[in-house]
């Protein structure tokens, strides 16, 4: 439930309260701990409620989607004091004047590295991508898997008329099982005549056939076809592509058919595209701040792609919710994000987190935009969660009683 981490933060503020830590210090710091530490099967953060206010979240390149959950709980931390304390108004409002020293720099540094990004794109290199938003049904791709490549195959020639340098389509766009010994698309899918690379998602299969091993694959070719490169899925969704535990009890399988028995990808690899690379997330990875972290500081890409397929949620919010989540990312790393989602929301986004395009949920529905490649880094990325772990220790000096005083000998 979404309510328990705040039950949680309750508990820890009321044990700070009890060790006279004021509101302010332990507010934020606890809930800095709480959004590291209590796991959730779709992962969420405050800092998520700005998504729309570009300048104002320009600083989770310091200190990621923490340091902006951390500063709104200052924030109505400082106001829940105020409107308790007596007095005249300048004494009650002193509270109010950390969170508006946060707020008042936050400004000028959100402007400042906006222009930067500004500034970069006017030289950095610059790619046309061409988004495939197909919008076929959960099973619609299993039981018509021909249907769903000649709609993937269309599209990216009518975007290639329109000259693009690179097309995503999205996760699972085709549902043929691309065995590891293929090297170039066009021999194992003849009608593929596309002269544009092309990022995709598809099922892998290797090993025996007594054994074989199913992977969750983005796949990158060139324009002749070849594959230059595969990322295998590494953070799995827990019941949707695999059952925990299950390769102990694969009676677990048969009781929940429906679940995946993917196998877990071991390299967090960047792929080639005209000039540069590209990180290939695949689906969930995206709204994981630490995961993509791990993932750059090892592969270092210079564009973030995300393949993913949301119909599974229907036509709700989560679509929506997903692609805010996701900007945070892109700002984090100071990457531009092209994402494409079966269903939508596809969209591209700056390295500021600003939506160059997007597309609707639920229709057939193609974008192009410009991205460019970028080489920067970020405090975050070398940082990480200082904070959390910050706020995780002070959790630790909360929760944990003092020592009585050694009796008088």
């Amino acid at each position: 439930s979404t309510g328990f981490p705040f039950g949680v933060l309750a508990y820890l503020v009321t044990r700070a309260d009890a060790k006279g830590v004021p509101r302010l210090v332990s507010v934020p710091l606890a809930l800095a701990a709480v959004e590291m530490t209590i796991p959730a099967l779709f992962p969420w953060y405050l800092a998520a409620s700005l998504h729309t206010s570009p300048v104002l979240i320009q600083t989770a390149d310091i200190g990621g989607p923490l340091l902006l959950g951390a500063a709104l709980g200052l924030t109505h931390a400082a106001l829940s004091e105020t409107w308790v304390r007596t007095g005249p108004w300048h004494v009650r409002a002193r509270p109010l004047v950390w969170p508006l020293a946060f707020w008042l720099l936050s400004f000028p540094y959100g402007y400042w590295r906006i222009r930067q990004v500004d500034d970069e794109a006017r030289t950095a290199r610059a790619l046309r991508v061409g988004v495939v938003q197909q919008n076929l049904g959960l099973m619609q791709k299993r039981t018509d898997p021909y249907l769903a490549l000649d709609r993937h195959l269309e599209a990216s020639r009518n975007l290639e008329r329109q000259g693009v340098d690179l097309l995503v389509w999205s996760e699972s766009a085709i549902s043929f099982r691309i065995p590891e010994e293929v090297r170039n698309i066009r021999d194992y899918i003849p009608p593929w005549d596309l002269r544009t690379p092309v990022l995709f998602g598809a099922l892998s299969v290797r090993g025996d056939e007594r054994s074989p091993r199913l992977y969750n694959t983005a796949f990158m070719t060139d324009a002749t076809g070849a594959i230059r490169g595969t990322y295998d899925k590494v953070y799995l969704l827990a019941f949707g592509e695999y059952i925990p535990l299950g390769e102990t009890f694969p009676q677990l399988y048969e009781a929940s058919r429906n679940s995946g028995h993917f196998t877990r990808g071991s390299r967090m690899v960047a792929l080639p595209i005209p000039g540069g690379t590209v990180a290939p997330l695949i689906c969930y990875e995206d709204i994981l701040p630490r995961f993509v972290r791990d993932f750059q500081r090892t592969a270092d890409a210079d564009l973030l792609a995300v393949i993913l397929n949301d119909a599974w949620f229907g036509d709700t919010a989560e679509p929506w919710i997903h692609n805010a989540l996701s900007k945070f990312r892109a700002i984090e790393q100071r990457r531009d994000l092209v994402r494409s989602a079966n269903s939508g929301v596809s969209s591209i986004i700056d390295a500021a987190g600003r939506t160059v395009a997007q597309t609707g949920t639920f229709r057939r529905e193609n974008i192009v935009g410009t991205v460019h490649l970028r080489k920067r880094s970020t405090p975050y990325r070398h940082l990480g969660d200082l904070l959390g772990w910050a706020g995780v220790a002070f959790c630790l000096y909360a929760v944990f009683p003092r020592r009585k005083a050694a009796a008088a000998s």
